[in-house]
């Protein structure tokens, strides 16, 4: 493992730090990152509306908590932000773009990978949905045992999707690692770090599963995020 991926270690206090000072940068940039997240808060918005329209309110928990599978594909935007605010200068929406356009393909494999694994989880879940409550009248037992037993599954699969694309990401944005050493860079930072990284992990679930289950929320809770993610990684992953 080169040195410069050689993961630091830092304490719990750092994320809650991190949080902290990506709020503050949201608030410096709070038209363009507001303006990106909305994207996602209408498209979440939408999603709802079709799952209300065909009887399938329960169904509304697995796809927010589906969000962070995919989430991770969504951060060059922010990054791009983030970056132009630490540089001192005016964020705009076009930083955005250009922070999706700069992404080399490793990323886009990730994203890839996520987006499969979105899909699988989507599929799990319908089936799950199925078997518990089907075309039955859906009581409030059946929905319970149903969110219990989904939960369970997802968790897994959101551990081991965090684990290779916390770090793995921004890495690969920055072009300090192929894809291969930005995975294992991530995983290795995520368990040399695991008191932080599990407080990390649960601040994301809660955060983005709740505003996702109230999709307007994103346009706050996305970008904060997201910055604080980035902020994280330099911590852990210090520039030369």
């Amino acid at each position: 493992m080169p040195a410069n991926l050689d993961p630091r270690r830092i304490p719990v206090a750092a994320v809650f730090a991190a949080i902290g000072e990506g709020w503050r940068c949201l608030r410096h940039c709070l038209q363009p990152a507001v303006a990106l997240a909305g994207v996602f808060a209408a498209l979440g918005l939408l999603i709802h509306g079709l799952l209300w329209h065909f009887g399938l309110t329960p169904m509304m928990l697995p796809f927010a908590g589906g969000f962070l599978l995919v989430g991770p594909a969504l951060l060059a935007g922010f990054f791009g932000l983030r970056r132009a605010h630490g540089a001192g200068q005016r964020a705009r929406l076009a930083d955005a773009l250009a922070g999706f356009r700069q992404a080399p393909r490793g990323l886009w494999v990730m994203a890839a990978v996520c987006t499969l694994l979105l899909m699988i989880w989507l599929t799990d879940a319908a089936t799950v949905y199925s078997f518990m409550i089907g075309s039955e009248p859906p009581t409030p037992a059946r929905v319970l045992r149903f969110h219990a037993f989904t939960s369970l599954m997802g968790a897994v699969l959101a551990f081991i999707v965090f684990c290779v694309s916390a770090f793995s990401i921004p890495l690969l944005f920055d072009r300090r690692a192929t894809l291969v050493p930005a995975v294992t860079a991530s995983v290795r930072a995520v368990f040399g770090n695991f008191p932080a990284m599990l407080a990390w992990g649960l601040s994301l679930a809660g955060a983005l599963i709740a505003t996702a289950l109230c999709p307007p929320l994103l346009v706050l809770s996305l970008p904060c995020l997201a910055f604080a993610s980035d902020l994280l990684y330099l911590e852990i992953f210090p520039p030369d």
